[in-house]
């Protein structure tokens, strides 16, 4: 564990969040943040889709030669996951580095955890000097650190939009995409990736000015599975608009991890909201899944998506997220089958699916966990 994260873990846990900039603009400004150190920024928010799109742009602009920084989250396997310079993860020595010399900032302004690493990951940018910077928003977008009233020159991506959050973000669907829309900044270009038509009809109707509208192309061939090619199509078309280059549509590009990863009779994929179940259960269905895995957090509609698990298999097993006090656990009610520990459900999911496929989702954080036990040579039998 890094300083940075035993420095949090010490801290208070606080479940409500003040929805402010004021925090991570104060942070920035006192350190002397200049935008001009990111040169090119693009500014990715959305309710899914943002991490696949955003590492599909950098793959393809590192690629062709550009320093690439991005910043996402969460992360999976390990924090320096959130910040990466060139497809290269923060070292962690450097995290811990500039986390010390910047704690004082930190506590001064009383940072989130979000906010503190996004600031961590500004400082670390501008001493790698990219050519292009990438940023993901975590939460929202109008009060996300990624909105920062010290960044304005970028331009701005919106992937599929819909209800997620909605304990922060409300459950009013033109209020969510109002959030979203928010990063956005007069003279920006703003593209904004295949949606349900009411979306592009409210952002229309909210009188956008002085802003360039780009709907990408996605009458190209498939290349990856649905809803992974919206997003590769949609970086496509910003990273053609940015370089100006005709990029040749290929496979060699990698999902970001645990998107329809692959472990043997596993699959891996963190969809954890009803319209990336709604977005990707076609393609599931085409993955011969004889039993999947699930957990989720109290605040969702558990029963709903149980439904649109079905659709794929009925042999489905409930387990926990670890470490979360937000975690479905053994007393909520579902037709189920409920194992506490998530290596006892794999385990008991390899006994009772000899032959087909098994999914584990609903959560980045469950898919995160069981990943590196499946790595584990298979005598060891998890």
């Amino acid at each position: 564990m890094t300083k940075f994260e035993r420095f949090f873990d010490n801290k208070l846990i606080n479940n409500s969040i003040d929805l402010s900039l004021e925090r991570i603009d104060g942070a920035l400004r006192d350190i002397n943040f200049n935008e001009n150190t990111l040169n090119t920024i693009i500014h990715i928010a959305g309710t899914n889709g943002k991490g696949s799109t955003s590492f599909f742009l950098a793959q393809m602009l590192h690629s062709y030669g550009y320093n690439v920084g991005l910043f996402t989250s969460p992360h999976i396997l390990d924090i320096s996951e959130r910040i990466s310079f060139n497809l290269e993860n923060i070292p962690l020595y450097d995290l811990d580095t500039i986390f010390e010399n910047y704690k004082n900032i930190i506590e001064r302004y009383n940072l989130i955890y979000f906010e503190a690493i996004f600031l961590l990951a500004m400082i670390y940018f501008s001493y790698r000097n990219p050519n292009i910077t990438i940023l993901e928003t975590g939460l929202g977008g109008k009060f996300d650190a990624t909105n920062t009233s010290l960044i304005n020159n970028k331009i701005c991506v919106l992937t599929a939009i819909g209800q997620d959050h909605t304990n922060y973000l409300g459950k009013n669907i033109y209020g969510i995409i109002d959030e979203k829309i928010a990063i956005k900044r007069k003279n920006n270009t703003l593209f904004i990736a295949p949606n349900r038509e009411f979306v592009y009809n409210h952002i229309n109707s909210t009188g956008i000015h002085n802003v360039n509208i780009i709907r990408p192309d996605i009458s190209l061939d498939k290349i990856y599975p649905h809803p992974y090619e919206l997003n590769y199509k949609t970086a496509l078309d910003v990273f053609k608009y940015i370089t100006k280059i005709d990029y040749k549509s290929d496979k060699t590009l990698k999902l970001p991890m645990c998107r329809m990863e692959q472990i043997d009779r596993f699959y891996l994929d963190g969809t954890h909201n009803p319209l990336g179940f709604i977005s990707i259960i076609p393609s599931w269905k085409k993955l011969n899944i004889g039993t999947i895995i699930f957990t989720s957090t109290k605040d969702r509609d558990i029963e709903k998506t149980i439904l649109l698990l079905r659709q794929v298999t009925d042999n489905i097993i409930l387990t926990t997220i670890p470490n979360s006090h937000r975690s479905i656990s053994a007393y909520d009610k579902h037709d189920c089958i409920f194992i506490t520990s998530p290596i006892d459900a794999v385990k008991y999911a390899k006994q009772q699916t000899k032959y087909n496929n098994i999914l584990i989702t609903g959560s980045f954080y469950l898919c995160g966990y069981i990943k590196p036990f499946l790595l584990m040579d298979q005598e060891n039998d998890i």
